[in-house]
């Protein structure tokens, strides 16, 4: 017995050095030449990429630095935000609850949520779970996307859901949104009885051993040197621009409120577990050391180790078992995950290929492979994370500045190509620079117009001056003026912020890393009570607040 173990033991400490060379080399080198022809196309700063082939880890690492104009490197283990690859973590999550029969995709959110209310009666009373993750609730593209940078909770987005009036009719169009998950998470509190955070540490990243990554801001502000920097990504006469983000600009309460859908951090080297777990639907090879160990005769420096379960003493030694090994769990159904897999709404089609969205996964069939991904944007920083089951290959990307989708998802395609049977390579980042500076010259127009009521003459800022009234939970306001420039304290935290005079009755607040258009009304009109509106951008048109004094 002891010779096959020393044998057993010999080959697991096989030095590196002896083992055949990767027959991948040349494509690891092939992405990572293309990464940093990418990089140098888009300006960005720093981006950590990891690529998983059947259980071959191709390459996993960092390329330029965590901040423009430092020295910093970024390497594999370095924390971006991930953004809306988010909202696949609180899919699983619902998922696990589903296969413990903690709830139904099919149940009604009234059901689990007797408080909930939505703009719509009809729609409210029937509106399913798997609703909230699919985008087609009839609401307007980014719908609510910009309530929590002026001082909203998650709590407080719940309560506003009955004053935002949809604009499609119920489960008919795709129209990509993200306070829908605000929903979810709270569908999964009211059934475990825990945070939203503390289920996507508990289900998610202890078990696929996602060790770096974190659920909110705080872990990411812990981090400290271990977190990249975020950037601005922006276009001015011509050319691209790349700025860094600091304090307030970084949005880190948006990050926090909107976490069911956009608010994990995490590293290339979990992501691409995260990619491998879905690759192996739902299962994770985890590896097991013992409690107590009874070491060999072996020396004593080995990084394997022998646990006896002795039956009549030292020269009978019974069973043993070699120690790290390997055992596989299911973390959720195989039936689940292919539930999550599925294509639920169109998203596009044309001639070479059909996109669907599943349950927060973009379900791609093209004329030469089936890929699953999805993007993840907040302010500085975007990434993909995707995976071609027919190739058993996986992709995970961060990139620390809001680059185009024509950047991450060029990259992606290119290593797809790669792995093709056919030489079908294609220089898409090059491609999609030439559109994105072309989609640049046309005229921009915003997804929903203003319908707020505007006036061309400039009021006296003392007339301005007072409180506000507005009906919870949306809460009062006041405007003050201090040395010639007006202020306004609104929001469920009582942020002040300066209101910057634009032109007319508008004025333009900057909050939580974005700028709210504020419009004053009957300010010369003697009498009428002076009441101003927000401008939130997608439809939400939540009414005036009304000066009491």
């Amino acid at each position: 017995m002891r010779r096959i173990l020393a044998l057993i033991l010999a080959t697991v400490l096989l030095p590196a050095a002896a083992l055949p060379e990767s027959r991948e080399d040349s494509r690891s080198a092939r992405i990572a030449a293309y990464t940093g022809q990418v990089m140098d196309q888009w300006k960005i700063p720093g981006l950590s990429l990891a690529v998983v082939h059947g259980d071959t880890l191709i390459l996993s690492r960092g390329f330029g630095v965590k901040e423009k104009g430092k020295n910093d490197p970024v390497s594999e283990s370095t924390l971006f935000h991930i953004g809306s690859m988010s909202k696949a973590f609180t899919a699983a999550v619902t998922a696990s609850l589903v296969d413990e029969g903690l709830l139904s995709w099919d149940d009604t959110v009234r059901h689990l949520l007797p408080d909930f209310e939505w703009y719509d009666d009809s729609v409210e009373a029937v509106m399913q779970v798997h609703d909230l993750f699919t985008h087609s609730t009839g609401l307007v593209a980014q719908a609510g996307t910009y309530i929590p940078n002026l001082g909203y909770n998650r709590d407080d987005i719940y309560r506003m859901f009955r004053y935002i009036e949809p604009v499609y009719p119920f489960r008919e169009k795709f129209a990509y949104n993200n306070i829908t998950f605000i929903i979810a998470a709270r569908i999964i509190e009211s059934v475990t009885g825990k945070s939203w955070e503390d289920n996507i540490r508990e289900r998610i990243l202890v078990p696929l051993g996602m060790t770096s990554s974190v659920p909110g801001t705080d872990g990411y502000k812990a981090a400290g040197r271990s977190a990249s920097t975020a950037h601005y990504f922006g276009y001015s006469r011509g050319s691209i621009y790349v700025t860094p983000l600091h304090g307030e600009e970084r949005a880190l309460h948006w990050v926090d409120v909107i976490g069911p859908a956009g608010g994990i951090s995490s590293t290339a080297e979990d992501m691409i577990k995260w990619v491998r777990f879905h690759l192996d639907n739902g299962s994770v090879v985890r590896t097991v050391r013992p409690d107590t160990l009874w070491r060999s005769s072996f020396p004593t420096d080995s990084s394997a180790y022998v646990e006896f379960f002795p039956e009549s003493g030292a020269d009978n030694p019974g069973e043993f078992r070699l120690y790290p090994y390997t055992d596989t769990i299911q973390v959720i159904s195989r039936s689940q995950m292919e539930f999550l897999h599925t294509g639920a709404v169109n998203v596009s089609e044309n001639k070479n290929s059909v996109k669907d969205y599943g349950y927060c996964w973009y379900i791609e069939t093209n004329d030469r492979y089936r890929v699953i991904y999805h993007t993840g944007t907040t302010w500085g920083f975007t990434g993909v994370c995707g995976f071609v089951p027919e190739l058993d290959l996986g992709i995970a990307l961060l990139c620390n500045s809001e680059v185009s989708e024509y950047a991450r998802l060029g990259l992606m395609r290119y290593i797809i190509d790669l792995y093709l049977p056919a030489d079908t390579l294609r220089d898409w980042s090059s491609e999609g620079l030439r559109q994105w500076f072309a989609d640049r010259q046309k005229p921009r127009r915003r997804a929903v117009p203003c319908t707020i009521a505007r006036d061309s003459r400039t009021p006296d800022f003392q007339a301005l001056v007072g409180k506000y009234s507005k009906e919870a939970p949306f809460g009062d306001a006041e405007v003050t003026l201090r040395n010639g420039k007006l202020y306004m304290t609104i929001g469920r935290y009582g942020w002040t912020h300066r209101l910057d005079h634009h032109s007319g009755n508008e004025f333009w607040l900057r909050s939580d890393g974005h700028t709210f258009p504020v419009y004053f009304h009957n300010y010369s009109q003697e009498g009428a009570a002076v009441d101003f509106e927000i401008d939130f951008n997608y439809n939400e048109n939540f009414g005036p607040w009304i000066k009491t004094d």
